[in-house]
């Protein structure tokens, strides 16, 4: 059977600069060609771990049309639309549009949906938080909820983007962005390090106001404003959203009750959690375990 009709799991490591990579790769469970998927995370040893935590690739051929619906999943992406032939149709809210060659999506508060072509490619590499505002001089308000066109606000990005177009391998993409990522990393305060951590790990103890803004040395009007600039979101609204993802990550990971999860998460009861989750998703905590994909935060359906 080709590796592209089962789903399949490698280790690759690169030799490239001392970069170690794990690579995940899956194809449909059916004869039909489908999507392939490639990731690879940064070792803490890498001299990017403060800027890159991950880079993917997406390659699909298929029968037919596809419709995605993407939930909130709390990342800051940099996504490169590698697909020349047809258009990638998106839906953030009320607004239609098609994805453009370099865009920055993170911290949505709403999904997002797409409809991707039969063949279509994406890379995208998964930033830290406080890496986005020092390269790119950018802040929440400037791409949540909202598909920001980056060669428009860092024009060399487009050079990088042909640069990706003309790369044979995954592995060479990879290389490409951290060569291009090494004079933009920025160096980080402690309390940045702290942020970024947080902000990545949704499983991570649920804290109060007072008690995060004492681990930042932070006032809370300050933490405040230091979380609006990097999510959008002031810090109650922050503190729920962890539990949103850390629910998220259950569902995925679990064979836990919704009400067990509820309670795990810390929720008030499991009508607060629904309340939230539908506020992030449009969806019941219930439609979206039974529709769930292998990817957390990723609903796929076929379109004729």
């Amino acid at each position: 059977m080709p590796a592209s009709h089962m789903v399949m799991w490698c280790h690759l490591v690169a030799k490239r600069k001392g970069v170690g990579l794990f690579c995940m790769g899956a194809g449909p469970k059916t004869g039909r060609p489908a999507a392939m998927e490639q990731s690879c995370h940064l070792p803490p040893t890498s001299p990017l771990h403060d800027t890159l935590r991950q880079c993917w690739q997406l390659d699909r051929q298929a029968e037919a049309r596809a419709h995605e619906t993407i939930i909130p999943k709390g990342l800051v992406e940099v996504i490169f639309n590698l697909n020349e032939r047809e258009s990638v149709t998106a839906r953030i809210g009320t607004q239609d549009f098609q994805l453009p060659r370099c865009f920055l999506s993170g911290f949505h508060s709403v999904p997002v949906q797409t409809w991707m072509p039969r063949q279509h490619s994406l890379f995208g590499m998964v930033l830290n938080p406080t890496a986005v505002a020092s390269i790119f001089r950018l802040e929440a308000a400037d791409f949540v909820n909202q598909c920001l066109d980056l060669t428009l606000v860092h024009a060399p990005l487009l050079d990088l983007w042909h640069q990706l177009l003309e790369a044979a391998s995954f592995a060479e993409r990879v290389a490409l962005v951290q060569r291009w990522l090494l004079p933009h990393r920025p160096e980080l305060t402690a309390q940045e390090r702290f942020l970024n951590h947080y902000l990545s790990s949704p499983t991570a103890p649920a804290l109060t106001v007072p008690a995060l803004a004492d681990q930042l040395c932070y006032s809370p009007r300050h933490l405040t404003r230091k979380l609006q600039a990097l999510t959008g979101m002031n810090t109650e609204q922050t503190l729920l959203y962890q539990k949103y993802q850390h629910a998220v990550g259950l569902m995925h990971a679990t064979e836990l009750s919704l009400t067990e999860i509820a309670h795990a998460c810390q929720f008030t009861d499991q009508a607060h959690f629904s309340k939230t989750f539908r506020g992030f998703t449009q969806l019941a905590p219930r439609e979206y375990r039974r529709r769930k994909s292998h990817l957390p935060g990723h609903l796929f359906a076929d379109v004729a």
